[in-house]
């Protein structure tokens, strides 16, 4: 089997590869831009120092008095020294007689080069390439005139040799190479660098030990809302999470820095995960009393390349498992609602008892009238309307409960319910209902102002559902995670109802939302007829 490239090795092979295509598209860019910069460079300088003699008092004299000496010469190789990028400096008269000229012999002589007509027929300013006795040059052209009327009386001609130019250029292509190649050492130093300190960071670790630790890691994620413990094939604990700690119960408040590296036998006497790595074989849903708490767990072993390398568990309170599934059920709701419902007859009865001791008989009637008429009405409604016998029960508890609680419940009267979704079962529409009035009660004052209203309407094809009270607008930051599993604004809550009610809906192809009006109208709407109802349940 060929041998893994090591990821030291990898990484500096990147990064160096990295530096040099970075640096090679900053040289394409940089040489360009750096000759074209020398060549305009050395075009602005020529043009400067011929504008520069065009306009000396030295050379204009001397060539209006058409001076033979040799001043005008002495004066050119005088600036000369004192130029750089300056082969030469040229000056003739308007005949092209030459005043100045690097070869003396050449003094006297008529100007060659072919470029110099337009400055002596039009006076015109320019730069030019040509070949002269000095041989090829960028040469620029100046015309000179006579300090008293302006007249033009002959030109100069100042010019760098081509070849000084592609020196120049060669020396700038070469300087911008060095640089290149010390960038290039540097990130090849760097990029080795780099490699050993992630590779210290990475403790040593191969890709293929990296991704045995990435296994076992996906293993405690995929039951991460529950204690998880993991351990190696040497049963000591690589992994402790605080639903653990918390479950576990642990005494003199032990942390997980503490147990991590310590023998699970240690930890947890009667663990069963030495078994997991003992046989390999996965256990599921059994029962277990660890530090007088009694858990619901899975085991399963962790296998890498056919070989067993740890185990990891996970677990619940079975005290937490039991009470979640009566709130599913809404058993729990249910009985707390008959108790309320019990209260509340016994306030009526006890305020019948004080108005027949005062001697106020027609006030006990009209108040046992009363009573009895709006007892009637939901009655009626709930019995004729709604033939569902849980969900009536449910509203019946939940009306009770309001009273107790001085809110006011009103569920409509051409509220009409004779059959299910297709599919859905009584306990699904007692929780969705039960949850959003449970929720109703919760948002609105217990001051006899707090209102819930309800109306369940169901035709041939959607079964509506409106539940709407008076309590608060639900605060901008809540409502992206309102449906969210967990999420309550509640202290001591743990968030199951509205993640109940959308996982209930959805499995149904429903679709539910709220508007915000005087406060909260929920709006549930459910297709009668469907395919079987989508499971959208994990399987762990």
């Amino acid at each position: 089997m060929e041998k893994a490239m090591k990821l030291q090795t990898k990484i500096t092979l990147l990064v160096i590869t990295v530096v040099f295509i970075s640096i090679f598209i900053i040289v394409s860019f940089v040489v360009p831009w750096m000759t074209g910069n020398i060549e305009s460079k050395a075009r602005t300088n020529i043009m400067n120092v011929a504008e520069m003699e065009a306009h000396s008092t030295e050379i204009v004299k001397a060539l209006e008095s058409r001076d033979t000496s040799g001043e005008i010469q002495s004066y050119v190789n005088m600036q000369l020294k004192e130029l750089e990028q300056v082969e030469y400096i040229i000056v003739a008269d308007n005949e092209e007689i030459r005043y100045a000229h690097p070869n003396p012999e050449m003094i006297g002589e008529k100007f060659e080069g072919g470029d110099e007509y337009r400055v002596v027929e039009n006076g015109g300013t320019y730069i030019s390439e040509a070949a002269g006795t000095l041989g090829k040059s960028l040469r620029a052209f100046t015309p000179i005139y006579d300090s008293e009327n302006g007249k033009r009386i002959g030109f100069v001609c100042v010019g760098t040799l081509t070849q000084s130019i592609e020196t120049s250029k060669k020396t700038a292509v070469l300087y911008i190479a060095l640089i290149a190649l010390g960038g290039l050492m540097a990130g090849v130093i760097g990029a080795f660098l780099l490699a050993c300190n992630i590779k210290n960071t990475l403790l040593g670790l191969e890709p293929d030990e990296i991704s045995k630790l990435y296994n076992e890691k996906i293993g405690m994620l995929d039951a991460i809302h529950e204690g998880l413990v993991a351990v190696d094939d040497e049963a000591r604990i690589t992994l402790i999470n605080d639903s653990a700690l918390n479950i576990l119960r642990f005494e003199n408040n032990i942390n997980k820095e503490e147990i991590i590296g310590q023998n699970a036998e240690v930890v947890i006497p009667n663990t069963r995960l030495i078994n997991v790595l003992e046989t390999g074989k996965s256990e599921f849903e059994e029962e277990q009393r660890i530090n007088n708490t009694i858990i619901v767990t899975n085991r399963v072993p962790i296998i890498s390349r056919g070989r067993i390398v740890g185990a990891i568990a996970s677990f619940r309170d079975k005290t937490e498992v039991t009470r979640m599934a009566e709130e599913l059920t809404g058993a729990q709701k249910m009985a707390w609602s008959l108790r309320a419902q019990n209260h509340e007859f016994m306030n009526k009865l006890h305020t019948i008892a004080g108005l027949i001791q005062l001697e106020e008989y027609e006030e006990a009637l009209q108040f046992i009238s009363h009573v009895a008429k709006v007892r009637n009405n939901i009655n009626n409604i709930l019995t004729e309307n709604i033939k569902d016998a849980s969900l009536s029960a449910l509203l019946l508890s939940k009306y009770n409960k309001a009273e107790e609680f001085r809110v006011k419940l009103k569920i409509d009267e051409n509220s009409t319910l004779t059959k299910l979704p297709q599919h859905m079962t009584s306990e699904e529409i007692v929780s969705v209902v039960g949850n959003l009035i449970e929720n109703s009660i919760d948002a609105v004052e217990n001051d006899g102002n707090g209102y819930i209203f309800i109306k369940i309407v169901e035709n041939n094809d959607f079964l509506n559902i409106k539940v709407k009270n008076n309590g608060g607008k639900i605060p901008e930051e809540y409502k992206e995670k309102i449906y969210e599993q967990g999420f309550s604004t509640k202290e001591g809550q743990r968030g199951q109802g509205m993640y109940i009610i959308k996982k209930i809906i959805d499995e149904f192809n429903g679709t539910i939302y709220f508007e915000e009006n005087d406060g909260v109208l929920w709006n549930i709407t459910i297709p009668m007829i469907g395919s079987e109802k989508v499971d959208s349940s994990n399987h762990c």
